[in-house]
């Protein structure tokens, strides 16, 4: 059983594996949240599915840093840029094709279902190291870009990427800040007893302080920690039944930090910040938020509460700002909240359909590469007149010695190729050819279809690199 096949194994079980771990984190999720327990769950104080979307923005600085610390600055920065590069393209079109998919899955899945779709890069990079590994081959489509280029292209991607998020982080602090400045707490009986009663009802036991707040028109919850968090009211009456529908919106937000998500969705949106598409999607995303929070909060209701709730989201229309989870933050999806909170209707929980979607993101995953330093083929494995040592050909399984190598050395030295920025775990032998040789500079390479391996003494990593030109493996094989 050859390496690559093994590979090839690993990398379905792993996709298998994933694939059963969102659906059974939705599931467990699904269960918490509807009272339905079952053993192994403790309590129903989250909602979270199987991982925090917080994760996603924590895990990529952490393994930015491992890199370096352990590959050095050279290879570190190397390895850090092939992860940034699979992140933006999975990120990238994966929140376009959902996004022109996601009037079709609202039609048919629940609130709840489309919510967590946007959630998908949170899983699937949360161990880059194992995708990684179960690189077996070259990428499928490689983009050219000058070293230069591609080095202005990051450095201006980077300074976007600072300002944006850590524009909203700043502002998420301020909000936060002018919100507490300007609040006091809640002491009135009745919406405190109808507070408590809701927590009751959703086994709530995480600290969440309840104020008023006169720099606001519509309820909302801040806080990033656990012990910060805060449900804000605009200085205004409710009634008990208006109380009640509110705070249970907001505290299944808790439920799910939902604060994170919020986070997580403004790290996409600044990661692809050059395609205006992610943008419009991570909206669509933080709607999804809201809907999902509206299904399950109106799943038992009858028409007259509903009609209510419709009635308390154009009145409480408003703007939520930082990472913070409103009742009604934006007057562009009330239209369609409200024809989903008067009609409802039961819908799929679509937990096959997670698990297919994230398997098939496992296996589709890091297929695009960039290439950058067009050069000769001598130059990037340190080939000179005489540096051949040993060279061996292998076609068919049968290994031939190479004898010419002054010859061989001279065709090497006439071919063009550029290197990829690319990990991955070993070269798999393509059209049935396959070159092995050492250079005087212990540089040792592999040639196999259109592709080259190249080891340098001095870098921990293989380097990868793509011909430019088709090989002639029969001219080679006549240097025996």
């Amino acid at each position: 059983m050859s390496e690559v096949f093994i590979l090839y194994m690993y990398r379905m079980f792993w996709a298998l594996f994933l694939g059963a771990l969102l659906a059974m984190g939705f599931r467990r999720s699904w269960n918490a949240e509807h009272g339905k327990m079952t053993s192994w769950m403790e309590d129903r104080e989250h909602a979270v599915v199987w991982l925090d979307p917080i994760m996603f923005p924590v895990m990529i600085i952490f393994f930015a840093a491992i890199n370096l610390w352990v590959y050095g600055s050279d290879d570190g920065v190397e390895y850090g840029l092939c992860l940034l590069i699979d992140i933006f393209v999975f990120v990238s079109v994966y929140f376009t094709g959902l996004m022109f998919l996601l009037p079709m899955l609202r039609r048919r899945y629940t609130a709840r279902t489309c919510a967590v779709l946007w959630l998908v890069p949170v899983f699937l990079f949360y161990q880059p190291h194992m995708l990684y590994l179960m690189r077996s081959e070259p990428p499928l489509v490689v983009m050219y870009l000058p070293g230069i280029l591609l080095r202005v292209l990051l450095a201006v991607w980077a300074a976007g990427f600072l300002v944006l998020f850590g524009t909203k982080i700043g502002s998420h602090i301020w909000f936060s800040h002018r919100l507490r400045q300007h609040s006091r707490p809640i002491l009135s009986p009745e919406l405190l007893e109808i507070w408590e009663k809701v927590r009751r009802d959703l086994d709530m036991h995480i600290p969440v302080d309840l104020r008023y707040c006169s720099l606001i028109r519509t309820p909302l919850t801040i806080g990033m920690r656990k012990k910060s968090k805060v449900t804000y009211l605009p200085e205004c009456a409710y009634g008990a039944e208006e109380a009640e529908l509110i705070f249970s919106h907001e505290l299944h937000h808790v439920q799910r930090r939902d604060t994170h998500t919020k986070c997580f969705l403004e790290f996409c949106k600044a990661l692809g910040w050059i395609h205006p598409l992610v943008w419009l999607a991570a909206r669509r995303a933080q709607d999804d938020l809201e809907l999902s929070c509206d299904e399950i909060v109106l799943e038992k209701a009858d028409a007259v509460t509903r009609r209510k709730y419709a009635e308390l989201l154009l009145s409480t229309a408003g703007d939520g700002r930082g990472f913070t989870t409103c009742l009604s933050a934006s007057a562009r999806t009330l239209r369609y909240r409200m024809r989903a909170t008067v009609s409802g209707g039961k819908k799929k929980l679509g937990v096959v359909m997670l698990f297919t979607v994230m398997a098939l993101s496992v296996l589709g995953m890091g297929k695009i590469s960039v290439s950058t330093d067009r050069t000769s083929l001598a130059e990037l494995i340190r080939l000179s007149e005489d540096s051949l040592s040993e060279v061996y050909l292998t076609k068919d399984g049968e290994e031939i010695r190479i004898s010419d190598l002054e010859r061989l050395a001279g065709y090497l030295s006439s071919l063009q190729a550029e290197r990829l920025i690319y990990t991955y775990t070993l070269l798999s032998e393509q059209g049935g050819c396959d070159l092995e040789g050492i250079t005087s500079s212990d540089a040792t390479f592999r040639m196999s279809g259109s592709y080259v391996e190249i080891c340098y003494p001095e870098k921990r990593n293989p380097v990868l690199c793509r011909m430019k030109e088709p090989v002639d493996w029969q001219k080679i094989q006549a240097f025996e």
